[in-house]
């Protein structure tokens, strides 16, 4: 059983071939050759004030490649405004780190195969998701790049972006200052491509082909004005925009058609901020957002991502799913095999010679 970290993942992970790994797993999903679980959500009190605890666990089995993966989530959670803004934060409290875990197991043996933590391995995949959208979605000619936050998950935004269209243009804006000016002189340097950090979302988004919202912010980052016709815009979580912008686009994908009513919420007692944020518009877009085509219909070429130069086009990336850290942790290990990474274990210390 092979035991890696976020370090060595990190130097055999590429994005572009997390994209590729990803349309090839979603191409298999819309064909009945994979599948994922619901998420499930455990929420509970963490007698830290308004911080709540939360488990998180999804599933995906891909066949194909072997693979079931499992990656679970252990956080304390807490709502803090940043700028007056309500941001959702998850506190380092385990010794001044996070809890996150992927398990690979082995579709032919049922063993353990991989264990790994989850946040290198989320952050490609969320950023490949948000890759396929643009590469399906935003005009050929895209050359200009809105980038809204500029924390971890922004950065495979960037990675993911420049991975699928020749990108020649990137302004970023977050609230804080010295965040996006750092983020902006360190991409610039890695990438060789002239990227700005702006004073105002406005300024960030004007003449932008692509916008990409990356925060964790719990109110809309974009307003509809600012969208031009033949953008592309792409966020990560739901509250990054609002019906209003939802109703500016022409033409929507939602990453998975119905997850989010099918993502439970099991809450024991029920925390205020939680309540403040479980109707969203997305609850009352419901309708709307189900008739939407979704990610593997693109990938399958049921659907078109783009019919008109003019058309304005969202990339709804709702919500995780399991199938992607199989998709991912496929490559991970794949790689980590070739590359001699991680640290081997004995396999018996991850069976049993009784029965269950």
């Amino acid at each position: 059983m092979l035991v890696l970290s976020n370090e060595e993942i990190t130097k055999i992970l590429e994005m572009k071939d997390c994209i590729e790994i990803l349309e090839e797993s979603y191409l298999d999903l819309a064909q009945g050759r994979a599948l994922y679980s619901p998420g499930v959500d455990n929420l509970a009190p963490s007698g830290r004030g308004d911080a709540y605890y939360a488990f998180k666990h999804t599933g995906g089995t891909w066949p194909n490649r072997g693979i079931q993966a499992l990656r679970i989530k252990s956080d304390i959670i807490n709502h803090e405004l940043v700028a007056g803004i309500p941001r959702r934060v998850k506190l380092p409290l385990a010794g001044g780190r996070w809890v996150g875990l992927v398990l690979l197991f082995s579709t032919e043996s049922g063993e353990l195969l991989a264990m790994f933590p989850d946040g290198v391995a989320q952050r490609m995949r969320v950023g490949g998701s948000s890759g396929l959208g643009v590469k399906y979605m935003a005009r050929p000619d895209a050359r200009k790049v809105a980038l809204i936050g500029s924390g971890w998950q922004a950065g495979s935004q960037l990675m993911a972006v420049l991975a699928v269209r020749a990108v020649e243009q990137v302004k970023v804006f977050s609230l804080r200052r010295e965040s996006r000016e750092q983020f902006a002189r360190e991409a610039t340097q890695k990438y060789g491509i002239p990227i700005q950090a702006v004073d105002t979302p406005e300024e960030c988004v004007k003449d932008a082909d692509i916008i990409l919202a990356a925060t964790s912010s719990m109110l809309s980052v974009i307003k509809p004005e600012w969208l031009k016709k033949g953008v592309h815009l792409s966020c990560i979580k739901p509250q990054e925009i609002d019906s209003q912008v939802l109703a500016r686009c022409d033409r929507v994908v939602v990453h998975i058609i119905n997850k989010d009513q099918h993502n439970d919420n099991i809450m024991l007692g029920t925390p205020g901020i939680i309540k403040e944020h479980v109707k969203g518009w997305w609850i009352l877009e419901k309708e709307k957002l189900e008739q939407s085509n979704n990610l593997m219909d693109l990938v399958s070429k049921r659907a078109l991502g783009r019919v008109g130069e003019d058309e304005i086009t969202f990339f709804y990336n709702n919500d995780g799913v399991g199938l992607q850290f199989a998709a991912v942790g496929s490559l991970i290990l794949e790689r980590a095999r070739l590359s001699g990474m991680g640290t081997d274990l004995p396999r018996e210390w991850f069976t049993e010679s009784v029965h269950p």
